[in-house]
């Protein structure tokens, strides 16, 4: 069972990772930067990167999956936009890794949907809040109806689906509601604050908002640790994150790593101008032993960043630093393969 072959190497890399060596559990491949969306709070589709070809896409794979990572994410941009998805997913598959994908699900239709269902473990649809929010949110109405229709028939052929919302001025009042009027249809639940870090005026929130969020969130996950697939400290520190004053939790190029369109090895998905290597010039394991150049310049701009208060980052180091939340891992609904 792929289930099983995950949780022994989440194991072995937490083993690895206390010894002081370079064993990433995570990686998110940004396959594209363009989006068929305007949400109003991302930029991402502004800076569009040239994309690789299939065959290079998969050389890539192969390459940091040589580091025997145990969760692979495809994210973008919107992922759905590379006609060669399926393709790409596969041959990370092929690698035992768990296999998700990032998506706001407005692509997934009747001629895709049986593709996407066969490959992907998991998949983490973009939904920030009820009807009226979500759309506001996307810039395009009946993105929220969607969205909706993907996760049921994404369920009905039997992939795992979580939701991630993104905690904003937008959706603060109205998440604990959207929450439990989704929570049906889905296996699990995760929640990240806007970004970036520190937040500009313009995305701080009032302490009290955040007060009521946590608590209700902090309830939901002693209730439930499986359906809210954050770390409970990751759901504390939201409060400093809005007061501009989190601890630095990083782990960039140890425990996860992220790679870009052009195949760049990223030190995390956050910094998209920590480059440390080209995964067609270079092995994944040479990048990260700092044996290229672009790494060593790479490694000081891992050093001096303030830090962020991401799922796939700071939840990522939470998860992996504490050997208890290791085997919960393997319960939560966003790390469980079918058999």
């Amino acid at each position: 069972m792929k289930a099983g072959r995950f949780a022994f190497k989440v194991f072995k890399n937490f083993i690895r990772f206390k010894g002081g060596k370079v064993s990433p559990v995570f990686v998110s491949y940004n396959v594209t930067g363009r989006c068929n969306l305007r949400c109003v709070y991302c930029d991402w589709w502004k800076t569009v990167k040239p994309e690789l070809s299939t065959d290079n896409a998969l050389t890539v794979i192969d390459n940091v999956c040589s580091l025997d990572v145990a969760f692979f994410d495809f994210s973008g941009g919107e992922p759905l936009l590379r006609r060669d998805l399926t393709i790409l997913a596969k041959k990370a598959s092929s690698h035992n890794c768990l296999v998700s994908m990032n998506t706001n699900a407005t692509l997934l239709k009747r001629e895709n949907i049986l593709r996407v269902a066969d490959v992907f473990d998991v998949v983490v649809v973009s939904i920030d809040g009820t009807k009226e929010c979500h759309d506001k949110i996307r810039g395009v109405t009946g993105t929220f109806q969607q969205a909706i229709e993907a996760v049921k028939a994404l369920k009905r052929y039997g992939v795992r689906v979580g939701v991630n919302s993104v905690i904003s001025p937008y959706n603060i009042d109205i998440l604990p509601k959207f929450i439990e009027e989704i929570r049906s249809i889905i296996d699990f639940m995760q929640v990240q604050p806007v970004h970036p870090y520190p937040p500009p005026p313009e995305n701080m929130l009032p302490v009290g908002k955040i007060a009521n969020l946590q608590e209700y969130l902090l309830a939901l996950k002693k209730g439930d640790p499986a359906f809210l697939a954050v770390p409970t400290d990751f759901i504390l520190g939201l409060k400093f994150f809005f007061e501009g004053r989190v601890p630095k939790i990083c782990d960039a190029g140890r425990l996860y790593v992220a790679v870009d369109p052009s195949g760049n090895l990223l030190a995390c998905a956050a910094r998209g101008d920590v480059v440390l290597g080209n995964l067609l010039e270079a092995s994944a394991e040479d990048i990260l032993l700092g044996k290229v150049e672009s790494a060593k310049k790479g490694w000081v701009k891992v050093a001096s960043c303030s830090g962020c208060w991401l799922e796939c980052t700071v939840g990522v180091s939470m998860a992996v630093r504490n050997l208890r939340e290791i085997f919960q891992m393997s319960r939560l609904g966003m790390l469980q393969a079918r058999a």
